[in-house]
């Protein structure tokens, strides 16, 4: 009975731990391919935006890999023992557990807007912010292997890894940088992270490869010229349009790190049913925003031709020039009331430039709103504050009371300045920060239909 219940017993355990196991192999072969899926689609992720959301992480591919590592030992079959097998196999499940529970943490932690639409680099930066190192190290990991010229990238993860004392991967990292070609040695020495490991014999040589850069770079010194170009603009039409039919004009503007798109969305809340919006897009693309970002970013300011100071003038009346550009075609090539003067509405840097136009060619402007807007003395606004006030121009001014991006007090001085200058100014503050909400956007709709009257 005993011998009987032995080699049953034996023979049962023998078919359960059969059966697990062909599970298991089932499951961590697919695991596999998951792996070779993943591997092709992260640096499609990183690079564009586009791809498997929320399994970029490194920390999840190295789990992967392990139980694909795992399933190849166990499909190597009779030559490993079946002890073991054993092992491998709760090993397996063990991980698989830590995948159920472990990946699930670092995604809820994340802003749902950024689980759904973020780059690695946006995470990297966003983990930097909330001081999550570990977090920030492994997406800036990530980034830097599939956008090795990104030298932000590479200073702040060796930042990272030298302030946690890993210097030999700090300075693996810097070294990344100088060999995407950082050339500005003042970032290093004025950094006191780098203080540490830039006394290594290996940080010296790597200083060396900053300062070779900047002699290369300054071999080719730059020029500014004024450049003409074709640019593009983007029309939300409103609802039943009727191409017989005439309307009224809005020039909507972005502001800096922004586009078309993602204003035209909100102009949807104005509820304009007489309005044609045109928002073009900012004149200069800022290069190392839309690497990091894998998408469009503008600005009417071109920071990232560092230019000196003394051409942010130039830079202004060009780019007010290419928004008057728009105006003037959105009005020959649309069904605009000719005897109505278009409304600019301006969020953010785009309030600035409202300001520019209305004060540099206010006989093509009826009214202003300005959205957050931000401010700059090389705009010339204030030396022509009395063209504004003789044009009779309106100019409605909506503002967050918990902005940090641009300060309520920035509206304060824009208040004081305007209604010493006896413009009809209104300032309406809101309680938010810098994005103005859908409910008050019906209401900035009703001003302007007031003001196309």
């Amino acid at each position: 009975m005993s011998g009987w219940w032995q080699h049953s017993a034996g023979n049962y355990t023998g078919k359960c731990f059969a059966e697990a196991t062909r599970f298991t192999l089932v499951f961590l072969h697919c695991l596999g391919e998951v792996r070779e899926w993943l591997n092709r689609a992260v640096s499609k992720t990183v690079r564009s935006g586009n791809g498997p959301r929320g399994f970029e992480s490194h920390p999840l591919r190295t789990v992967v890999a392990r139980m694909a590592e795992l399933a190849d030992a166990l499909h190597s079959g009779c030559s490993v023992r079946k002890d073991v097998q054993v092992r491998l196999l709760f090993r397996a499940l063990i991980i698989a557990g830590a995948v159920v529970s472990g990946v699930a943490q670092p995604l809820n932690r994340l802003p749902q807007p950024l689980v759904a639409t973020s780059t690695a680099r946006e995470r990297a930066d966003f983990f930097l912010k909330q001081g999550s190192d570990d977090s920030a190290i492994a997406y800036y990991r990530l980034w830097t292997s599939a956008n090795p010229r990104d030298t932000i990238a590479w200073l702040q993860l060796s930042k990272l890894l030298a302030k946690r004392g890993d210097i030999e991967r700090a300075l693996d990292a810097l070294q990344g940088a100088s060999i995407a070609g950082l050339s500005n040695r003042e970032q290093i020495l004025s950094d006191t992270l780098f203080a540490k490991i830039i006394r290594t014999g290996r940080g010296r040589a790597i200083l060396e490869r900053i300062d070779a850069n900047s002699r290369e770079y300054a071999a080719y010194p730059l020029r500014y010229a004024r450049q003409e170009r074709i640019g593009r603009y983007r029309v939300l039409f409103p609802p039943g349009y009727d191409s017989t039919q005439r309307y009224h004009l809005v020039l909507l503007l972005h502001g800096n790190g922004n586009e078309p798109m993602m204003m035209l969305r909100w102009a949807r809340a104005l509820g304009l049913e007489r309005a044609i919006i045109v928002c073009p897009e900012a004149p200069y693309v800022k290069v190392a925003e839309t690497i990091a970002q894998g998408r469009m970013r503008l600005s009417a300011a071109g920071e990232d031709l560092t230019a000196p100071d003394s051409l942010n003038p130039i830079i202004v009346e060009l780019s007010a020039r290419w928004y008057l550009t728009v105006v003037d075609d959105a009005e020959r090539t649309l069904p605009i009331i000719r005897a109505s003067l278009p409304i600019v509405v301006g969020f953010s840097q785009g309030g600035f430039y409202a300001q520019v136009l209305i004060s540099r060619y206010p006989e093509r402007f009826r009214a202003a709103v300005l959205l957050a807007t931000s401010y700059y003395w090389w705009g010339g606004i204030a030396e022509r504050l009395d063209l504004i006030r003789r044009y009779g121009i309106e100019i409605l001014h909506v503002h967050g009371k918990a902005d940090t991006i641009v300060p309520i007090q920035t509206a304060w001085l824009l208040r004081e300045m305007y209604h010493k200058a006896g413009i009809n100014y209104t300032l309406e503050e809101f309680e938010g920060e810098h994005w103005i909400p859908d409910d008050l956007a019906r209401r900035i709709g009703r001003w302007i239909e007031e003001h196309f009257r």
